[in-house]
């Protein structure tokens, strides 16, 4: 017997091994023959069953022994069989692995036999589910690798029940001729209650150049500012974080955390070459930072999240914490001593001296508060913000604290958000940043505002600045179609909404403005600056 020549069949036995899976029980057809043809080659305990309703029991009662178990079963109504088996391993809170073979998703619907949408059919009795298909390219590769990782996980994690792995298999797939299985990666759980727990500390002493990567605030744990810079360890962040809003609440050893010190530009991070990458929080803007460590693949890349999704961003992830604390502030380390790691490489790293975006934004942040509170819409805006900010030590010692809805990055909602965040917090003037299209796209959302001290700064070059910034020629269609280039104003919409404007043409804002732009006077008001 040997190895199916399929490749995504080899990650998948491959995976059940190194997560510790020890025995099968594997029914007969067609369409499973290469996954079982692959289990028998002496990896695992492999157990017979007749009909799939019996298989799904037999398995049940294997977990019950503490053994981690996997059923694998043909297409079509097989998978059904095993509904009530998986049933009582939910209520039960019993791990197994649900491996159900598969036609191509094309054949679905098709009148082809022994087809049928296979992942809905148990979607109510397993804890997670994943279609894995056919596809030998990289990104095909890395995947199903991901995905398989994740549900060999999540059966096991906090309350354990069945997970289902459906594999797309298509013909010809009798071939099982592969001698030696491949390595792939496996993503492992940090297990640990903290995040320095000892699963942890072995990993840090083992590295050279470590890197903490900071994404948008997610209700991280603030302890993590002070925890990572008594450490000595380099930066790379962006506005959307609020590490340098929340490090003024964190002190170490009687001094205030000084973020800035440590931080590394995205374009310095390729040349840094980290072998360990923490990365905290939620969505980082940079295309830049993102592909550098897609490119460096890390030996080490841990992902502290707040459940169980395995959001693998540079495709290299290799361990997963599930924080179950993210607002206590005093359990990041563990018992055991943690060591410092001054790498020094801070003092080489490039300092920008050119003007990437309008001056207006830059003036913005030397205009506001300390402590402001601000929203950004997406794509130019929130890059010209954090490209600014991380250019003006004086607008950092500020402190702002910034918003954005980066879970989708759509351009809706920017200034729905932002109105209704100036409709919760009182009398504190809230101010939002936007594009034009991002402005014109929302504007019925100003219905509400008249009522907030909301402060728009709309920053308006007539076009989506954007699209010409990417790598796509300037023709017609793409100026008037894509580019949505106008010669719009705002005025209008803002005496028909009663909120306050001004409108400052070719970027030049006289200090009047300003003063008029951020007035304590109670009341909503727009300053539309053309560039």
């Amino acid at each position: 017997m040997a190895y199916s020549v399929k490749k995504h069949i080899q990650q998948l036995i491959y995976l059940l091994k190194i997560h510790s899976f020890t025995d099968v029980v594997v029914c007969p057809g067609s369409r499973n023959m290469p996954i079982v043809e692959s289990m028998c080659c002496g990896d695992f305990n492999v157990h017979r069953a007749l009909d799939e309703r019996s298989a799904g029991f037999m398995t049940l009662g294997l977990a019950q022994t503490g053994r981690k178990v996997a059923v694998c079963v043909t297409s079509g109504s097989a998978v059904a069989n095993l509904l009530p088996a998986l049933v009582e391993a939910q209520y039960q809170g019993i791990g197994m692995a649900v491996i159900t073979a598969d036609r191509p998703k094309e054949m679905i619907g098709q009148m082809m036999g022994q087809t049928m949408w296979q992942t809905s059919a148990l979607a109510s009795a397993v804890k997670y589910s994943v279609d894995v298909e056919d596809d030998e390219t990289a990104d095909g590769m890395w995947f199903a690798n991901r995905e398989i990782n994740a549900a060999l996980n999540i059966a096991y994690a906090g309350q354990k029940g069945p997970v289902q792995i459906n594999m797309q298999i298509k013909e010809p797939f009798f071939e099982c001729t592969v001698e030696t299985l491949p390595e792939c990666r496996k993503i492992s759980l940090i297990e640990d209650d903290v995040l320095f727990g000892s699963s942890m500390q072995q990993l840090w002493e083992e590295s050279k150049r470590p890197l903490v990567m900071f994404g948008q605030y997610d209700g991280i744990n603030p302890s993590y500012i002070d925890a990572f810079i008594r450490l000595g360890v380099p930066f790379y962040t962006e506005v959307l974080s609020n590490i340098e809003y929340f490090a003024s609440h964190v002190e170490t050893h009687g001094r205030a955390c000084q973020t800035n010190n440590n931080r590394i530009p995205d374009n310095d991070i390729e040349r840094y070459n980290p072998d360990f990458v923490i990365y905290i929080g939620g969505h980082i803007v940079s295309k830049v930072a993102k592909a550098a460590i897609t490119k460096i693949k890390p030996q080490t890349v841990v992902r502290v999240s707040k459940s169980m999704e395995f959001a693998d961003t540079f495709k290299c992830m290799t361990h997963l914490f599930v924080d179950p604390r993210r607002d206590d502030g005093n359990r990041v380390f563990g018992n055991g001593q943690v060591s410092e790691k001054n790498i020094g490489f801070k003092d080489s790293c490039t300092v920008s001296t050119t003007t990437k975006y309008p001056l207006v934004y830059g003036e913005f942040l030397n205009h506001i508060a300390p402590s402001s509170q601000i929203f950004l819409a997406n794509s130019t805006t929130v890059r010209a913000i954090d490209y600014a900010y991380w250019n003006m030590p004086e607008a950092q010692a500020k402190r702002p604290r910034f918003f954005c809805n980066r879970g989708v990055n759509g351009i809706e909602g920017s200034m729905s958000a932002a109105i209704g965040y100036a409709g919760g917090v009182g009398n504190s003037p809230v101010y939002l940043v936007i594009g034009d299209l991002s402005f014109f796209y929302d504007v019925s959302s100003l219905w509400s505002v008249a009522d907030t001290n909301l402060r728009i700064l709309l920053v308006n070059d007539g076009k989506g600045s954007i699209f010409t910034k990417l790598a796509m020629k300037q023709t017609e269609a793409v100026k008037n179609y894509v580019a949505e280039s106008h010669d719009f104003k705002a005025e209008g919409i803002c005496e028909s909404y009663r909120i306050d404007y001004k409108r400052v043409e070719d970027g030049d804002i006289p200090s009047t403005i300003w003063e008029w732009y951020f007035s304590e006077t109670p009341g909503a008001r727009l300053l539309e600056v053309t560039v």
